[in-house]
């Protein structure tokens, strides 16, 4: 037997059993600013719909967050966007399987659905070619817009190439990108706070100088990231006594493969080589993956009571959260990104965009620096 349906064609202004009160109104103030291509302001649709204006604001910027209500910045109407529909963006995640590359995906689908967009998701896999044949068929697809999140500045140019010719506006993850807005870290002020971090723990826990900084860093990754590590060096100097400049010696080393586990482990595996045994060392590093490879390096040579390393980006790989809460551990922090809220960030932007509203031309994720004192707060937000 078939369930019966119940009739749907109903009076706007009976209460039928099914009504959703509050889908309801907004329905209405969707159809309110369909007969005004003008768009209207604020107080002319609560008191139009005879609405308070709180509930109509609650309303009209939840439509405004999922894309199908626009406002001017300029005159504050809200009007419908021009044949608003179902946007279709591209994004070009930087790796599967990497927990930071996760944690980014993982949020964006979860907005993408919140929002109405359809989002198509293509795999960098870390490789300059591959960012090329995904850019190539995010255009094929005939997307409405594109997020970039790969990490070699000097493929950049080459999408931001492709994209203008195909006039599909993006937005850049991380690495900048030619006419794309910037999304991502505020890289100096992140290692600045790792850096001034790391330099308060010298100075806490050793009576001995140090005698090296090492700063793990990703070359093929440009300019902008490097930020961190400046930042990272300043901290360490705004932080130690003068004195103990004078003798420091600072060596930079490439992390190889834009700052990949491997590449940390070799070169901090050459540095710990020309050390003697008591010599102590700060490590700076550019993201988490060096950093595990920092540590198994400093475990190997069993030198953690003379190491003491710094990293940036937080990573939801339990081997980071484990290492900051061990005891011993060389490991004593680092900057979070909160990569998993990079979706709420950039989907709005995205939609703003979409809908010709204005949008900074670069915008930043908050940073935290996370040590043992706080790690446990981080971790329950996870989950």
């Amino acid at each position: 037997m078939e369930e019966s349906v119940p009739n749907l064609q109903i009076s706007r202004n009976s209460s039928p059993r099914y009504h959703i009160k509050v889908l309801g109104k907004a329905l209405e103030v969707m159809d309110a600013l369909r007969h005004d291509k003008s768009g209207m302001r604020l107080s002319d649709i609560a008191h139009a719909l005879q609405l308070h204006k709180s509930t109509t604001l609650r309303i009209l910027q939840t439509l405004q967050r999922a894309g199908w209500v626009s406002r001017d910045p300029r005159s504050k109407r809200f009007k419908l966007p021009l044949a608003y529909h179902t946007y279709r963006v591209g994004y070009a995640q930087l790796c599967s399987g990497q927990p930071f590359s996760e944690a980014v995906t993982g949020g964006l689908v979860e907005e993408a659905k919140n929002s109405f967009v359809d989002l198509l998701v293509a795999d960098n896999q870390y490789d300059a070619d591959k960012a090329i044949q995904n850019a190539e068929w995010m255009i094929e697809q005939g997307i409405d817009f594109a997020i970039e999140f790969q990490i070699h500045f000097k493929v950049a140019p080459v999408l931001a190439h492709m994209f203008a010719k195909a006039r599909i506006p993006t937005l850049a993850i991380d690495i900048p990108q030619p006419g794309a807005i910037y999304f991502g870290a505020n890289n100096y002020a992140a290692g600045l706070m790792a850096g001034e971090a790391l330099g308060h723990w010298a100075r806490k826990k050793w009576r001995a100088p140090v005698t090296r900084v090492l700063l793990l860093e990703a070359s093929a990754a440009g300019a902008t990231p490097q930020g961190r590590m400046i930042g990272t060096l300043r901290g360490i100097r705004n932080t130690l006594p003068a004195h103990a400049l004078n003798g420091m010696i600072v060596t930079h080393r490439d992390a190889k493969g834009a700052g990949t586990e491997a590449g940390g482990y070799q070169a901090t595996l050459k540095i710990l080589r020309q050390l003697s045994p008591r010599e102590h060392l700060l490590i700076g590093t550019i993201n988490d993956a060096s950093a595990l490879g920092a540590l198994r390096a400093v475990h190997e040579a069993g030198r953690e009571r003379f190491t003491a390393i710094i990293s940036q980006d937080f990573s939801p790989d339990p081997r980071i959260s484990a290492e900051i809460q061990g005891d011993g551990s060389p490991l004593i922090g680092s900057v979070a990104f909160f990569p998993e809220k990079y979706g709420s960030k950039i989907m709005p932007a995205v939609l703003r965009w979409l809908n010709k509203e204005q949008v900074p031309p670069a915008f930043y994720t908050d940073h935290v620096m996370v040590t043992k004192d706080n790690i446990a707060e981080f971790c329950s937000q996870r989950g």
